[in-house]
């Protein structure tokens, strides 16, 4: 389903750890009608047992709530947790099971909360006490949103649970009817990468903002190995005069992710390409600024596991009030990150080469996961719509 940008809307950014706890808890407190809830992980832990308490709660109190988990992210979600909330009347489910090789490359690595069509809750954070422990979190981000568009967050994510609970159709249906505006005025649009379904306008989104940037681009990511178009349109902006900052992380969870990543720094500063790399904690974030006055932020990772094989969401955010926000963010990252010169990765030859072979490895097994998600196309949910 494609959508427009909407006006009425409200938008914060959230930052990980006790901010995103809280306002998980704050808003399902909050809620009347309904609740749904889907992400990538979501793990029974310190941190995270007082958001399935207040689910639990919410649903005594009659509030109709959906928890849909990727079967991948979530496998440790105890399953006795699972039936304590279906005992309260949680309605429970699981995307896409293990065992089905044939979908083995396509995950839900959407992360969402709405509550009543009212406010959601929307980016790259993960329900897990690893992702947002007290200490020191991952540096991630979310942004709480308030106003019309969330009707439209609401509206994409149909037809994932009428596939999930297709009982409960009547129900998941009525809750159209909800509507809300904010008294802000903040243009928001809501964007989806889906390949299996044509649908790339996450990417899209990107390519253009990129393409028609004329003074500054930043970009927050993780697991970053682009693939050429945007390499291309990257080399274009700085080439003409564009100022171009990448924000990596200097520690990664997922260490080749990180090695391929380094495969391109000697190619990006010869472009005139900025590399930044973070050093406090883990970076889990997928967060964009263009020109001061446009904003991206989700669950998108630059990479073709985002692009060809996940279901993944981002809000586009024109507005420079919040714009600066982000940009006051970035330029504390900055100030507390090491700007990278060619002198400060002289790979040998061996390193050189290590480097070379896991981006070409991390691509194939991507290329390969592909192919096997599209051996069988998936259901069709269109006839619950009609």
């Amino acid at each position: 389903m494609k959508t427009r940008a909407t006006q009425k809307n409200r938008i914060i950014l959230i930052r990980n750890g006790h901010q995103f706890i809280h306002t998980n808890i704050k808003l399902i407190q909050a809620a009347k009608k309904f609740i749904l809830l889907h992400t990538y992980i979501f793990t029974e832990d310190e941190v995270t047992t007082p958001i399935i308490n207040a689910l639990s709660e919410a649903a005594d109190r009659g509030v109709q709530v959906y928890i849909l988990l990727d079967a991948f992210g979530s496998s440790d979600f105890p399953a006795q947790t699972v039936e304590k909330l279906k005992a309260h009347g949680v309605k429970f489910s699981f995307f896409t099971p293990l065992i089905n090789l044939k979908k083995i490359g396509r995950r839900l690595h959407q992360k969402m909360l709405i509550i009543d069509n009212k406010i959601a809750l929307t980016g790259g954070i993960n329900l897990s006490q690893e992702f947002n422990n007290k200490y020191k979190p991952w540096l991630d981000f979310s942004c709480c949103i308030e106003g019309e568009e969330v009707h439209h967050l609401y509206q994409q994510s149909l037809q994932l649970y009428l596939s999930h609970f297709p009982l409960s159709k009547t129900e998941l249906l009525g809750f159209n009817e909800l509507k809300h505006l904010a008294n802000d005025n903040v243009l928001v649009k809501t964007n989806v990468n889906d390949f299996f379904k044509n649908n790339q306008d996450i990417f899209t989104s990107y390519i253009k903002a990129i393409s028609t940037a004329r003074d500054e681009i930043i970009i927050l990511a993780t697991y970053f190995i682009p693939g050429k178009l945007m390499l291309n349109e990257l080399k274009k902006a700085a080439n003409r005069g564009v100022e171009i900052k990448l924000i990596f992380g200097k520690v990664s969870d997922q260490p080749l992710a990180s090695i391929a990543e380094k495969y391109l720094y000697e190619w990006y500063i010869k472009n005139n390409i900025q590399i930044y790399e973070w050093g406090d904690s883990i970076i889990h974030g997928k967060l964009a600024l263009i020109d001061s006055k446009w904003v991206t932020i989700g669950s998108y990772n630059h990479n073709y596991i985002s692009r060809y094989g996940n279901l993944e969401l981002n809000l586009e955010v024109f507005n420079k009030s919040f714009a600066k926000i982000v940009k006051n963010e970035f330029n504390m990252i900055l100030s507390r990150s090491k700007k990278i010169q060619l002198d400060d990765f002289e790979f040998s030859t061996k390193s050189r080469l290590l480097s070379f072979l896991v981006y070409k490895l991390t691509n194939l097994i991507t290329f390969l996961s592909i192919i096997l998600l599209f051996r069988k196309s998936s259901e069709s949910t269109d006839k619950l719509l009609k």
